[in-house]
């Protein structure tokens, strides 16, 4: 007796981790549903994920119907099966890979310093390629080594592919008469996947506004 309530514990308890794995593989495949789930996360999700739902349902139907305790071999199939469910189950959760919803995901291009050299600087794209992406201006100061992000409002969204070179110049940053404001500019170097756009950044309210 003491051996069936044991048994259906670790069972119980593998159907819990199991279904938490599936739903943590869901949600990384798919960045939060930020993204489409690409061709390697299919395959994972065919021979992972699958099996992983159908053992789920299958041993929920069990224990509600009172699987056959008195067998002996019904107690090899469960303890078969809560294995296959565990060995499934770290599968799915270590395939899963965090950045783009838990975790930004950035790509940069080169850094550079403006002609006034107060300040080092390059362009982040965060979560490209997913529903959550955006463009951000990050900025550091020669002087202080004080950081600053600041976001504007290019489509990031339209963009479908992205090319990169040892090099990278995807924006210019120069000083304009007014104190901390500078003018950003897209280079020609993004005329292919985004059009070239000149925005106002104030530095120190950090605050990017578009030039019509």
């Amino acid at each position: 007796m003491i051996l069936i309530k044991t048994l259906k514990y670790a069972w119980i308890l593998s159907i819990v981790i199991s279904l938490f794995s599936v739903i943590w593989f869901v949600l990384g495949i798919t960045a939060n549903f930020q993204r489409e789930i690409d061709l390697i996360y299919t395959v994972l999700l065919f021979f992972l994920g699958i099996p992983s739902v159908l053992l789920i349902i299958a041993s929920i139907f069990l224990l509600y119907k009172d699987w056959p305790q008195s067998w002996v071999g019904s107690k090899i199939l469960v303890c078969i099966g809560i294995l296959i469910m565990l060995s499934l189950s770290v599968g799915l959760i270590n395939s899963v890979n965090t950045s783009g919803w838990l975790t930004e995901k950035v790509i940069t291009d080169t850094l550079q310093t403006t002609e006034d050299g107060k300040y080092e600087y390059q362009m982040e794209w965060i979560n490209l390629f997913q529903k959550n992406s955006y463009a951000r201006l990050y900025i550091i100061s020669n002087s202080t080594d004080e950081e600053t992000r600041i976001r504007f409002d290019t489509p990031v969204n339209t963009v479908t592919v992205l090319t990169r070179g040892d090099v990278n110049y995807w924006i210019s940053l120069t000083a304009s008469p007014k104190e901390d404001v500078y003018i950003l500019t897209t280079t020609d170097k993004l005329s292919l996947f985004l059009p070239i756009e000149t925005y106002e950044i104030d530095v120190k309210n950090e605050i990017a506004v578009k030039i019509e």
